[in-house]
């Protein structure tokens, strides 16, 4: 007789997507409990339809009259309803759009008029009644543990209804609907994701808080952001960074980029290729795989938590360096670790490098990065110049003089063109076109044995996956360098930060623009401080912006070229080709 198991969603409202992706960790895996439950609904993972549930794990804050009614949903069908993570619990930082001020907020990164998704921020429990809360930004693992190990002892049912959730693109970070008119071959990808308004949210306040809220924004990609947060504070008050500590923020963003890649690949990718329609199936279809993809994740956690100090949103990271460094043992540990993985790294792109079925489409974006041309980088990762159009790079610091960022209406983010009205392409794929002589050697011997085309957007899933064995390789070269070095001199002192730099002489507000490669692209911040050393001005331009400018048309060259297809068809290659570009959409609204 079969055993009916308990049915679990995961539900992601307006959120960072970090307690989701713990939710894929290696401390506290759903896919560990494959036998216990089913999981039934989890639009990061798989093809969303209505479902029903018994118990439903809620991450983020309602933030419109439409996600207040799929709560109201869930709670009716669920017999257990989880808040999880401090979006959820309480609003999080987000808690601070009162509706007082929310139009002001909204007015000065938007203008007066434009129509936003969000509306207001609601934690779970001020909408619907839950049953169990866990608290943590991310979500605590261990309650996660806790409470999965007693549902599986104790089953639970409900009732049979299902809940009905917005037609988004499924297998991508954030909420996103795509449009298609089939008789014009015609298509318009575009984000549905709640605004967050972080950049208005930090004016006012003291310059070194921007990195924390910041690296907020996402939590697949939050050490990027954090990072960029930092070095745009450090070039607008003019702070010094010892090399210690700039080797260890390599490492780190390392572990950003194979964290990110990983996931993309491995979970959103990846069932498109085999004809799978989840990404939990694959956990057990092909285990020896996954045992390695844990693995790697596993590192990159290793990378957070011993150099950022927690397991997702760094708090050991501060302008001029760390407050915390990392225990010498600790990254002794962890480069032989990575050394062993390395071992089998051939595997991790041979999936994605071996792959002969993409479909043949081209780009019509600009390919931009970062230069590469530091004493340090072989393969660009920070930089102070940007590549677009020809040989000669141009300056980060004048980003507005070749980037322009426009308000669509009924439109939640901003798009990044280049001046003209040129769509840009950013990523692995511009990466890997400009700088391949600068792969480490394993990764170049995977880019040497895979037939990449830089003008297909679908081959930006082959380069990441060749990016992923670069990017750990990269890591265990700078811990070798790490191992020479005192580490003491990466310690940066808060308070006498703050001092030297608002000591400094010159005219007020001082401003600086920072760039670096996040795993979607080139990423920008810029910041305004004032005398008195609080945030007069900020503005963020993530690579998903960018890439949206690109997108619409590559979908219409892509319906061109497969006239004959089925509409089904039509619609699997056009999410095949959005999930290819791996769009950030939280990022995209931040």
């Amino acid at each position: 007789m079969t055993v009916r198991k308990t049915k679990i969603a995961v539900l992601d409202l307006t959120c960072c997507t970090g307690c989701e992706a713990n939710l894929l960790g290696s401390d506290a895996s759903l896919a560990d409990y494959a036998g216990q439950f089913e999981v039934v609904s989890w639009r990061m993972l798989e093809d969303e339809e209505p479902a029903d549930y018994d118990v439903v794990f809620v991450e983020g804050y309602a933030c419109n009259q439409e996600q207040e009614e799929i709560l109201r949903q869930a709670r009716a069908t669920s017999a257990v309803v989880v808040a999880f993570g401090t979006c959820a619990v309480s609003g999080n930082i987000f808690s601070q759009l009162k509706p007082e001020n929310f139009e002001k907020i909204k007015a000065s990164v938007y203008g007066p008029d434009q129509r936003t998704v969000t509306q207001f921020v609601k934690p779970v429990p001020s909408v619907i009644k839950v049953d169990h809360i866990i608290r943590g930004c991310p979500a605590n693992v261990g309650a996660i543990r806790k409470l999965l190990d007693d549902l599986s002892r104790h089953p639970v049912s409900s009732r049979d209804l299902k809940v009905f959730t917005p037609d988004y693109v499924a297998r991508i970070e954030g909420h996103a609907k795509l449009s298609v008119d089939f008789g014009k071959k015609r298509a318009h990808f575009y984000p549905d994701e709640g605004e967050r308004f972080v950049e208005a949210l930090v004016v006012g306040k003291p310059f070194l808080n921007a990195p924390k809220v910041h690296s907020r924004i996402c939590g697949i990609c939050p050490v990027a952001h954090c990072l960029c947060s930092i070095m745009a504070i450090e070039k607008a008050l003019d702070i010094p960074v010892s090399r210690p500590a700039r080797l260890l923020r390599r490492v780190f963003q390392c572990g950003q980029m194979v964290q990110s890649h990983l996931l993309h690949l491995y979970f959103m990718v990846l069932p498109s290729m085999l004809g799978i329609h989840s990404s939990l199936e694959m956990t057990s279809r092909y285990p020896s795989e996954f045992a390695l993809v844990k693995s790697v994740k596993k590192a990159a956690e290793e990378i957070f938590n011993l150099i950022g100090g927690a397991p997702l949103h760094p708090v050991s990271l501060t302008a001029g360096g760390f407050s915390k460094i990392p225990d010498r043992d600790g990254l002794l540990a962890l480069h032989k670790e990575i050394r062993d993985i390395l071992s089998n790294a051939g595997q991790l792109a041979e999936l994605f490098t071996g792959f002969d079925k993409w479909p043949e489409t081209v780009t019509s974006g600009h390919m931009m990065c970062l230069d590469a041309g530091s004493p340090d980088e072989a393969y660009p990762l920070f930089g102070s110049m940007v590549h677009f159009d020809g040989p000669e790079p141009f300056d980060v610091g004048r980003y507005k003089d070749f980037i322009q960022e426009k308000i669509l209406p009924d439109h939640p983010a901003k798009i990044g063109f280049l001046m003209a009205d040129r769509p840009v392409k950013t990523g692995a794929l511009a990466r890997l076109s400009r700088y391949s002589t600068g792969l480490n050697s394993a990764a170049s011997a995977a880019f040497q044995a895979a037939s990449i085309d830089f003008a297909n957007p679908f081959h930006n899933n082959v380069a990441q996956a060749i990016e992923l064995i670069h990017f750990l390789e990269e890591a265990a070269k700078v811990l070798d360098e790490l191992e020479k070095e005192d580490l003491e001199g990466a310690m940066a002192d808060r308070k006498k930060i703050r001092e030297m730099a608002l000591g400094a002489g010159g005219e007020w507000p001082k401003s600086g623009v920072s760039a670096i490669e996040a795993p979607r692209g080139v990423l920008f911040h810029e910041i305004s401080v004032d005398e008195d050393g609080n945030i007069s001005y900020y503005n963020i331009v993530p690579p998903t912006n960018l890439n949206l400018s690109s997108l619409d048309d590559e979908i219409a060259l892509l319906l061109r070229a497969y006239d004959q297809e089925s509409r089904d068809g039509k619609i699997r290659l056009i999410e095949d080709l959005i999930r290819a570009s791996d769009p950030c959409i939280t990022c995209a609204v931040h």
